[in-house]
């Protein structure tokens, strides 16, 4: 896996260089979220708009917003910068929700589930395990461990991925899992643990 992601240290500096009117710092930022942007992004739209909408298009809209609006950004840690653009996110997504689901763009239910389900996203990423892969002799900041697993899950096969998110994001029992993916219960359970093992080794390769 590539090494995209910051120290503190370099996040503090980036940041620092952005605000001075840095622009290669601020793409340098941005860049080191955008797998994490991209998982968020495919986890917000796999319920309503599925096909309809490239999550690598919206993250590039993302950050081209949020590059826009930069001087709003107040705060100063990594956990501020992922939740400043978790919202620009979705408001990308609610633009993309009147786009393509034009006769329930009036509907309040689905933009709400589309925010939780970036909060249920986030939440995974920001859980315990992250930390219970990483080694003893590995050193991830605290504050960095999401967007390592971010990229690691962006390393998966598809149906690795997915039935993680289903499991770990969406909370669903293993047969509802089966239900989702049209597989036997069974499957998915050896799916599930070869998937966890593969995202336990790609976090350890790092």
């Amino acid at each position: 896996m590539s090494d995209s992601t910051d120290s503190g240290s370099c996040f503090d500096d980036r940041l620092r260089q952005a605000r001075q009117g840095d622009r290669h710092s601020l793409g340098e930022i941005l860049q080191s979220y955008r797998k994490y942007l991209i998982f968020l992004a495919r986890s917000g739209l796999h319920h309503h708009m599925q096909g309809k909408a490239d999550p690598a298009d919206v993250v590039q809209e993302v950050c081209l917003a949020a590059s826009d609006s930069f001087e709003d950004f107040r705060g100063n840690s990594t956990e501020e910068f992922a939740s400043w653009l978790r919202g620009i996110l979705s408001n990308v997504l609610a633009m993309q929700v009147r786009r393509y689901l034009g006769t329930q763009k009036r509907d309040p239910r689905i933009e709400q589930a589309l925010n939780q389900g970036l909060l249920s996203a986030s939440s995974f990423l920001h859980s315990n395990l992250a930390g219970d892969f990483t080694s003893p002799s590995q050193h991830f900041a605290r504050n960095e461990a999401f967007l390592r697993m971010a990229e690691a899950l962006e390393t998966l096969p598809k149906h690795y991925r997915q039935v993680i998110v289903l499991r770990h994001v969406d909370n669903l029992s293993f047969n509802e899992v089966a239900q989702q993916m049209d597989r036997s219960v069974d499957s998915v359970e050896k799916l599930w643990v070869r998937a966890l093992a593969q995202l336990k080794q790609s976090i350890g390769d790092e």
